[in-house]
């Protein structure tokens, strides 16, 4: 039996990593071990790891001083004993199946060297919100269970449509295309699933196995680390475009939609409509989708009903 190690970076998650921890070791394959990175965390997260890993043989704990999500997943993924690596982030959890599911892909088609899932928002009470490939209109047409995609990276680089938490890869990858880029403090594993689809074939299935919980006060969710993660994108889109001759101009321009479309979302929060329109407007022109129809509606509304004139 092919051993799976399921990698976990925390930092001040306690409230939610018994969660996730829990859907891990509730799965029905077993030959897994769990690597739990605490990084700097000051909440309680040391003891609690303490004792679980004393109750349960699978369990290692790796301690580090604030080195960020890339360092930690590397780390843990050098002292890993599995064939196959699988992430999830602390705040994230596993539906049952999970493993055994996308094991049986990687062992029936040995091609493949990196699978993810569909997975679920949730808000704060775990509700479900809307699944990724619904709000994002991808995939959600795919009838099969598992969709072998044709030209991963155009696809992956127009449509950012991989969670992190739902990623299950050939250990054999990172032997080949080293570990995650540590001087990457924003969407450093989108930067590497891109450079995984420049080399291997990849795999989607459709069934969402993953909790993703959309919560206040994250440490990803914060004004300033929103922006810098933008710009980060951008920054990966603009080395594509000039640096890579593969990827399709087509691509290249959905991508900067989602871009724009982020930027809008970003100045909507901040209650800076003029600029979200901006933004919405350049992303509905490069790609038209219902939502962006809707979201520059909203902006139009709202902006109207601000400057509406008042008559005594």
């Amino acid at each position: 039996m092919d051993k799976v190690s399921v990698v976990i970076p925390t930092y001040n998650c306690l409230p939610y990593l018994p969660i996730a921890i829990g859907s891990v070791l509730s799965q029905d394959y077993k030959n897994i071990e769990i690597t739990i990175v605490d990084d700097n965390s000051d909440d309680g997260t040391a003891e609690y790891l303490k004792r679980i890993s004393s109750e349960h043989s699978n369990v290692h704990v790796i301690t580090t001083s604030g080195v960020g999500a890339a360092s930690a997943r590397n780390l843990a993924i050098k002292q890993s004993k599995g064939r196959y690596i699988a992430f999830l982030d602390a705040d994230d959890y596993w539906y049952p199946g999970k493993i055994s599911a996308q094991l049986a892909i990687h062992q029936r088609n040995r091609n493949i060297a990196l699978s993810f899932t569909n997975y679920d928002h949730l808000n704060q009470r775990y509700d479900k919100i809307i699944d990724c490939f619904s709000y994002w209109n991808q995939l959600d047409d795919i009838d099969c269970p598992v969709h072998f995609i044709e030209n991963p990276l155009d696809e992956i680089f127009a449509h950012n449509i991989i969670g992190t938490s739902t990623v299950m890869i050939d250990k054999k990858v990172f032997e080949v295309l080293g570990g995650f880029n540590e001087k990457m403090t924003y969407c450093e594993d989108w930067q590497y699933w891109l450079k995984v689809c420049e080399c291997f074939d990849i795999a989607a299935l459709t069934k969402t196995y993953t909790g993703y919980l959309m919560r206040q006060g994250s440490i990803t969710q914060t004004d300033a680390k929103r922006f810098n993660h933008l710009v980060s994108i951008s920054k990966v889109i603009d080395d594509y475009q000039q640096n890579n001759k593969t990827i399709s101009k087509k691509s290249i321009s959905l991508a900067r939609a989602r871009l724009k479309e982020g930027y809008a979302d970003y100045f909507r929060t901040r209650g800076d409509l003029y600029s979200a329109l901006h933004y919405d407007l350049h992303s509905l022109l490069i790609d038209p989708r219902l939502r962006r129809i809707k979201n520059t509606l909203g902006n139009l509304k709202k902006i109207l009903t601000v400057n509406k004139p008042h008559f005594n």
